[in-house]
């Protein structure tokens, strides 16, 4: 693997890694609430901060891609977790890379993130879900 395609796949997996601790706590926050029925206005302003975060750390802003801070979904399992999951090796197109994910749990999707160069540093640029063969842009 080159220098660029491992750079990509550590972006990916950090960003894996980030998203399954934010949405292990807020489940586990989340339900503690619900199950004393407590509000979680507090508890859901301060996870979609820290989604925000992670969004800006890892991703490019786009409207569909950032969609999760919309709808602040969790569940258990975590959605991502590059220890379960499959995770492909970095493919070059054209200025940018492509990374093909599969769950090995929850759906069983697959996932294809795509990536570009921003300064230094590679972001997220899109997700796409693969639904009946078909690639579909879908929110992180």
């Amino acid at each position: 693997m080159s220098e660029e395609q491992e750079r990509v796949s550590r972006v990916l997996k950090d960003f894996m890694v980030a998203m399954r601790e934010w949405e292990t706590r807020y489940h586990t926050d989340q339900m503690a609430l619900l199950e004393s029925d407590d509000d979680t206005s507090d508890c859901d302003a301060s996870y979609s901060s820290a989604l925000r975060g992670i969004f800006n750390k890892f991703a490019i802003p786009d409207d569909r891609t950032w969609a999760r801070l919309v709808d602040l979904g969790c569940g258990n399992p975590p959605t991502y977790d590059p220890d379960r999951d499959i995770v492909g090796n970095p493919e070059i197109s054209g200025a940018s890379y492509s990374v093909v994910v599969e769950q090995t749990s929850r759906l069983r999707a697959v996932y294809r993130f795509f990536f570009e160069k921003t300064g230094d540093d590679w972001k997220i640029a899109k997700k796409e879900t693969n639904s009946n063969g078909k690639w579909k842009k879908t929110g992180l």
